[in-house]
């Protein structure tokens, strides 16, 4: 009580503690002031790394995004390729099976013209005219389908039982003479397998 009441008497003293609380006070108040500038500080730093994290995960979904449509639309376009591949070698059997089937239809065989120059060349000379051996003329269509002494000699359609072909692919006939070139007697054979038609 009597400090209270110096300090009431000398008004200089009481100044300088008022001041000095005045300080403490400032100083106190300033503390708290700048510990909150340094949160508000870090929040700043840290604010950045939000900002890198989202602009980092967009980058790695646009980058996933786009690829994944790619890969869906690779195998489409892959398929077509092997379809058509597909399409592309069917079109081709076809196209050979015809070929193999075009040497084996001989109706192309005409007898005017291929088989009976054959006759003509290489058979008339004993088979024809004044000679005929063993009754068998071959000077026309008609003779040479009637046959021979024993019968006919030409089964149309059935080139390997036909007597005429089985002579000459033995070599028997032309009996005086060389056999006769494979490309003749695969005319001839040709000829009877189509029904020795007189063509």
């Amino acid at each position: 009580m009597n400090g209270f009441s110096v300090g009431f008497r000398q008004p200089g003293l009481a100044l300088l503690m008022m001041s000095l609380a005045a300080i403490v006070l400032i100083g106190c108040a300033a503390a708290p002031a700048a510990q909150p500038a340094a949160p508000e500080s870090q929040p700043t730093a840290a604010a950045p790394a939000p900002t890198q994290a989202p602009t980092t995960a967009p980058a790695a979904s646009a980058t996933l995004a786009p690829t994944a449509p790619p890969a869906a639309t690779l195998p489409a376009t892959m398929a077509p390729t092997v379809a058509a591949a597909t399409a592309t070698q069917p079109a081709a059997a076809p196209t050979a099976a015809a070929t193999a089937t075009q040497p084996a239809k001989p109706a192309t065989v005409s007898y005017a013209k291929d088989v009976a120059p054959i006759f003509e060349q290489r058979c008339v000379k004993c088979h024809g005219g004044d000679r005929v051996e063993e009754g068998f003329d071959m000077k026309t269509y008609a003779a040479v389908m009637k046959g021979s002494n024993n019968g006919p000699v030409v089964k149309p359609s059935n080139a390997k039982d036909s007597e005429l072909v089985i002579l000459i692919v033995d070599g028997k006939m032309p009996k005086r003479a060389a056999r006769l070139p494979d490309a003749e007697i695969a005319k001839i054979s040709d000829w009877v397998n189509a029904g020795a038609p007189n063509n």
